[in-house]
Formats: structure tokens, C-alpha cells, sequence
């Protein structure tokens, strides 16, 4: 588990057949292409690439233009239960593929692209038309034909529209003009009729322009009064308005129907589009050309089978600069595959450093189940993550898959917590039989409530922040031994002897000098007399008998103090060696005293939010039902409300605020103690398929 080995795969082939290589490299998938910087044009991957192009671009259009999602969302599985299945697609050669779909496209797009384009040119004569009306709304009123007007043998006759408030500055501009103003609806519009000599028309068209008015006039084919034109306008937007909502719904008819026709040639038009980008500039000679990219070892025989025709090598990755650009491929079984969506959040782990993603698998049921415990929620969660899984595509099948696990473990931690929906499981028949003595459950019923929070009472609160901060304190020293390790592996040997393994000494002296405070009933001053032989918590079981508070005590003050002498010593070693860093010892010094030392502090109640959690959840819950109680319980409409409207509540608000800390823990105090990150992903030939089954033709 974790990434896996990679090794280069090198094809060397005549250029001409660059085509039927990349329809190996295709079949094959798990080939990451390394850019060659050649700038040599393969006249045949070219052509097919601009035929690719151009039937992906013709299809896209018709996808965005009729608004058709790439992949079914959350929302429309939850309340339609949409699924798309995949389409068998048998394909040979690239060229075939895209003759085929060249083929396919017409009957499955002509139909929507002309509607499509009958929509728009729909909305545009709409544009156009309410424009006009909008202009003739102002001046309707006005019974004069505007046929006869304009520049004429002897008088330039023409009507403007005008801002009222310019009109005595315009009368001025155009003395010895006739002008004739009209009152128009709009009080801050006016109508002028215009009327001069031929001589004064390069005047009265400057002045009018410098007013921000140009001639008035009603398009051809158009009754040249206003009012008429007006209410042909009117006609013609409503007619168009009906044309183009009938257009819609058939639109609309089409993409439910033929979706998945419209989705799967999309994505075969895509396909064919991106390998052969990808692989257009093999490097090489003018007639030979040289591919290469990284393949997993474990698939090295599987590649020299695909591409057996040419001249093919696999070999170990040796030259330095392809050992920094080698990308990172997780290798994960199914279960921890699902957590990769985390790791992805934070980044790739780089060649040589672990991946977190399987210690993601274990942790992250546990942190989600403690904090949401309860086995009616975590059965309904689950529910929910397995329909988004089992009806989801992609990122959200993935995403589907992790919250039907976090609701699994919620239903598992709520057995112990010995709740069901914030009621004691044994409340419940025929389950609370079976538990009882006699039952074939009993043997198992010691299991349930084991971590109750039935009660709410102190006791059971601080029980239950002691497992909290036990889980968090494993959690912490397994990342500050992750870092031990990869400052060993990157051959900082002095970082890891003088500051992380002394970081490790000294979190655990302070975590046993808490647990001693809680053993001694919080008497911090006198913990290290004699006087405190009470047992440790956590200490004492592991250590036996001998591990009491006064002894432990003065061990783990040893402990921390020769910790933080080391960490000095080790700091001021580091930052004499390393001025660049710009520390110097004073603040090394400050650094151990009071950062490392309340660091391990807040890290460490940090996790006493898993408790918390589900102490609130619990809380909620009893708030609930004692709610439905009162109502006057089933036999109340007003009840039955309260129980199911806050039931699904908790379980939308606290399930996502859970997600979140869960999350945090991860990301805020897992991985900043030692992970870098940063890796580029492996990237295949082929992206991930949703609508399509390739079937590769064995000829």
C-alpha cells in the first residue's frame, strides 16, 4: 500500500506510425507522458488533432449551450435518483475512434445544433425588436408619418429625441431653425421636429450629435407612425417570445431524452481530444520518433506486450533530472483508496516520503465515530454515502464512499456509546431482548455502552476525555515519529537526534506530568511527594504497580528538562551551521522554553474535542426527545415533528461540523508535524471514464 514504483518507458518507432503508438498508449492508460522539448510536427497526429478539435468543439457547444451538467449532481441523485449508465464503446486505432464519432455526431447533435442556433438568432431579433419598442414607447403618442422625412430638394425635415432639460440651449445653438417640440410621456424626454434650409444640415446634425441626438427613424417594412410602428413591435417580440419558450421546451425534451447520448460522445470527442495533445510532439529525428513516460513496475510486462511492435524499453529512472520530475501514483487497496481524496487536500506525498493516506484509513472512522456516535445516525449516514456511491459518478462516487465508512463507524461507535438516535439501545425490541441474559446477544452486550453517555454524569464526561486525549497523544507521537524518520531519510541526522527525537521525550514527559496532575487529584504543587501514591492514568496500566504519581512525576520532570537541553543544544548547533535560517540562540532558546512547551500542551487538549463532540451530539439528542416527551410523544402531530425535523437537523448540521474537525485534526495537527507534500500526480494517457466502456478490438 501507499504509492508505487515507478520505472520509464521509452517507445522508439518511425514517426509516420506516431498515430498506432498512441493508440497502445491509450489501451494501456497508466503511462505518464514526459514533455520533450522537440518542436518536430507529426503531419499525421496534426491532422487527426484538428479533427478531434474541431467535432469536440461543434459538440461542446451543443453540451454548454443547452446547460447539460458533465456529471449528474448531489442533488439530483438525492431527489431524482438519476443514473447514467455506461455505453460500450469497441475502438482499435485513434483514427477509427475519430472517424467514428465524426459518424455518430450528426445524428445525435444536428437536431439540438439547429435548434440551438434557431434560439439565438430567436433572442437577437428579441434584442432587436425591444430596442425599437423601448424608442417608440417614448414618441407613440405622436400622430405624424416619419416617411416623407429627412433631407429633401429645398428643407432637411427630421425628428430627434432629446434630454427636455436641453432644449432652450439647443433653441439657442440653432437660431433661425424652425423646431417644433412635443411633450412625450417620459417628462425628461422631448420630441423636437426639425425643419431647415439644405445649407444649415451639416449644423443641425453636428449641434444634435454634441447633444448626444441623432435622427429619429423607423426601420423599413415598418409603418412609419409611431403608434403603429409601436404595436407591430410589440406583436413581433410576443410572437418571437413564444417561438423561443417552445424552442426551450423542445431543448428541454432533447436533453432528457438523449443525455447520456449527448454525455458519452462527449466524452469519447474529449478523449481523442486530450491524448492526442498530449502525445503530439514525440521527441526524436525527422523520421523517427522517441516517446517517453513513467509506468508503474508492477505493469512494466503489460507495457512491453502493448507496444511489442516497436522497440520499447523499461528501465530503472537513473538520470537526476527525471528523479525531480517523477510524478506520484497512490497504490492503495479499495477500502484506503477512499481516503485519497484527503491526502489529495494537503497535496501528493513526494517520491521517498510516506503516504498518509493508509494512518487517514485507520484515524479518520475513529475520529468520526467518537465524535458522532450514534447508531440510528450512522445507519442513516451510511444510507445516504452508499446511494451517492452506488448512483454518484466520479469525485462525487468517491466522496459517497467515504461518508457511507464515516457513517459505518458512527454506527459502530454508537453501539458503544449504547445509543439510537439518543435513545439506549435496550429500549429498543426486539435488539434490547437479545441483550438481556438469556438472549443470544448477551455475550456481547458488555460491548454496549461501554463509553455510555446515557447519564451525562461527570463521571462519564471525564471518562470519556481520557479516551479522547489517548487517542490524540498516539496520534501526535505517530507523527513526530514520521518525522524522525524522514529527517533520517533526507539525511538531516543531526535535526533528528538533537531536536525531533528530543521533541518526542519531551511530549511525553509532559503528557505524563498531566496524567500525574489528574491521578493526584489535580494537587500540582505537591505531585512529586511521597505522599501521592495513587496510580497514573494510562501510566500505571501499561507500566504496572511501581508507576505511582510521585515516582512518575520526578522521571517525567527529569525527562523534559534534559529534553529541552538537548533541543537548546541541538537549535543553537542548527542555526550556527545554518545562519541563512536567521534564528539566533536567544530565540532558540525562547522557542523551547515557551513555544515547544505550550505546543504540546494545545496539541494535545486540541483532541478533547472528540469528546466534546459527542458529549454536544448527546446533548441535542436528550434536548430532542425529552421535547417529543412533552408534546405528548407519537400519538402528537406536533411531536412527531419535533423529532424528525430535529432528528435530521442534528444529523445536516453536527454530521458536516464533525467532517470539519475530523478534518482539522488531520490537517492542523497529523500533518504540519511532518509532511511536505507537493508532488506532482500521476497523470494518465487516458482521463477516468464516466459515460464510456472503452472494448480495445484484438485484430
Amino acid at each position: 500500500m501507499g504509492t508505487a514504483d515507478l520505472k520509464l518507458g521509452t517507445i522508439i518507432l518511425p514517426r509516420n506510425e506516431s498515430p498506432k503508438a498512441i493508440s497502445r498508449l491509450t489501451e494501456f492508460e497508466w503511462y505518464h507522458k514526459i514533455d520533450s522539448p522537440s518542436d518536430l510536427v507529426t503531419p499525421e497526429i496534426d491532422d487527426l488533432l484538428l479533427k478531434a478539435q474541431q467535432i469536440f468543439q461543434s459538440i461542446d457547444d451543443v453540451v454548454k449551450n443547452m446547460g447539460i451538467p458533465l456529471t449528474v449532481g448531489i442533488m439530483e441523485i438525492l431527489f431524482k435518483g438519476t443514473v447514467i449508465k455506461k455505453k460500450d464503446f469497441e475502438i482499435d486505432e485513434i483514427e477509427e475512434m475519430i472517424e467514428q464519432i465524426k459518424k455518430e455526431a450528426p445524428s445525435v447533435i444536428e437536431k439540438p445544433a439547429k435548434l440551438l442556433e434557431d434560439a439565438a438568432s430567436t433572442r437577437r431579433s428579441i434584442e432587436e425588436y425591444n430596442a425599437l419598442k423601448d424608442t417608440l414607447e417614448i414618441i407613440r403618442k405622436m400622430n405624424i408619418d416619419l416617411s416623407g422625412f429627412g433631407l429633401m430638394k429645398y428643407f432637411f425635415t427630421n425628428l430627434f429625441v432629446i434630454n427636455s432639460a436641453d432644449f432652450d440651449e439647443i433653441s439657442r445653438s440653432l437660431e433661425g431653425v424652425t423646431i417644433y417640440k412635443y411633450d412625450l410621456e417620459n417628462k425628461e424626454k422631448s420630441a423636437i421636429l426639425v425643419i431647415s434650409d439644405n445649407q444649415d444640415y451639416d449644423k443641425v446634425l453636428k449641434v444634435l450629435r454634441s447633444f448626444n441626438s441623432t435622427t429619429f427613424k423607423i426601420p423599413e417594412g415598418f409603418p412609419q407612425i409611431p403608434s403603429e410602428a409601436y404595436n407591430l413591435a410589440e406583436s413581433k417580440v410576443k410572437e418571437l417570445t413564444e417561438k423561443l419558450s417552445s424552442i426551450k421546451k423542445e431543448l428541454g425534451k432533447i436533453a432528457k431524452k438523449s443525455r447520456r447520448d449527448i454525455l458519452s460522445l462527449h466524452e469519447k470527442a474529449l478523449v481523442a481530444k486530450d491524448v492526442l495533445e498530449t502525445l503530439r510532439k514525440p521527441g526524436g529525428t525527422k523520421n523517427f520518433a522517441v516517446i517517453q513516460g513513467f509506468i508503474p513496475q508492477k505493469m512494466e510486462a503489460e507495457f512491453t506486450k502493448s507496444t511489442k511492435q516497436w522497440m520499447s524499453i523499461v528501465e530503472d529512472i537513473t538520470d537526476p533530472k527525471l528523479k525531480e520530475e517523477i510524478p506520484t501514483l497512490f497504490d492503495n487497496k479499495k477500502f484506503v483508496k477512499t481516503f485519497e481524496v484527503i491526502t489529495k487536500s494537503q497535496g501528493i506525498p513526494k517520491a521517498g516520503e510516506p503516504d498518509p493516506t493508509p494512518m487517514i484509513a485507520l484515524m479518520w472512522p475513529i475520529f468520526y465515530g467518537i465524535m458522532f456516535a450514534d447508531t440510528g445516525h450512522g445507519l442513516l449516514l451510511m444510507a445516504l454515502g452508499l446511494l451517492f456511491k452506488l448512483k454518484g459518478q466520479g469525485e462525487v462516487s468517491r466522496w459517497g464512499m467515504l461518508i457511507a465508512i464515516s457513517g459505518a463507524a458512527s454506527a459502530i461507535a454508537g453501539i458503544g456509546a449504547g445509543e439510537v438516535f439518543g435513545y439506549h439501545i435496550q429500549v429498543f425490541s426486539p435488539i434490547g431482548d437479545l441483550l438481556k441474559e438469556g438472549g443470544i446477544l448477551y455475550p456481547l452486550s458488555w460491548i454496549v455502552g461501554i463509553l455510555s453517555v446515557a447519564e451525562l454524569t461527570f463521571e462519564q464526561v471525564i471518562n470519556i476525555l481520557k479516551v479522547s486525549l489517548f487517542i490524540g497523544i498516539v496520534h501526535l507521537v505517530w507523527a513526530m515519529v514520521l518525522r524522525v524518520i524522514r529527517s533520517i531519510k533526507e539525511g538531516h541526522k543531526l535535526v533528528a537526534f538533537t531536536e525531533a527525537i528530543p521533541n518526542i521525550t519531551l511530549y511525553g514527559g509532559i503528557v505524563v506530568i498531566m496524567m500525574c496532575a489528574i491521578g493526584s487529584q489535580y494537587d500540582v504543587m505537591n505531585m512529586y511527594s511521597k505522599v501521592h501514591t495513587e496510580a497514573v492514568p494510562w501510566v500505571t496500566v501499561f507500566l504496572g504497580d511501581w508507576a505511582q504519581v510521585w515516582v512518575v512525576t520526578r522521571i517525567a520532570v527529569v525527562i523534559v528538562i534534559a529534553s529541552m537541553v538537548m533541543m537548546m543544544v541541538g537549535g543553537v548547533m542548527h542555526a550556527k551551521k545554518h545562519p541563512e535560517d536567521g534564528a539566533d540562540p536567544a530565540s532558540v532558546i525562547m522557542e523551547v522554553l515557551l513555544g515547544k512547551t505550550v505546543e504540546s500542551l494545545a496539541h494535545t487538549i486540541s483532541y478533547a474535542r472528540l469528546g466534546i463532540m459527542l458529549l454536544v451530539h448527546a446533548a441535542l439528542l436528550l434536548t430532542v426527545n425529552n421535547a417529543f416527551a412533552s408534546l405528548g410523544g407519537a400519538s402528537s402531530g406536533a411531536a412527531m415533528a419535533m423529532i424528525i425535523g430535529g432528528n435530521l437537523g442534528i444529523m445536516m448540521i453536527e454530521g458536516l461540523i464533525v467532517y470539519i474537525q475530523s478534518l482539522r485534526l488531520h490537517l492542523y495537527e497529523f500533518f504540519t508535524k511532518w509532511y511536505v507534500g507537493g508532488s506532482e500526480p500521476f497523470r494518465q494517457i487516458r482521463p477516468e471514464l464516466i459515460y464510456n466502456q472503452f472494448i480495445w478490438k484484438r485484430k
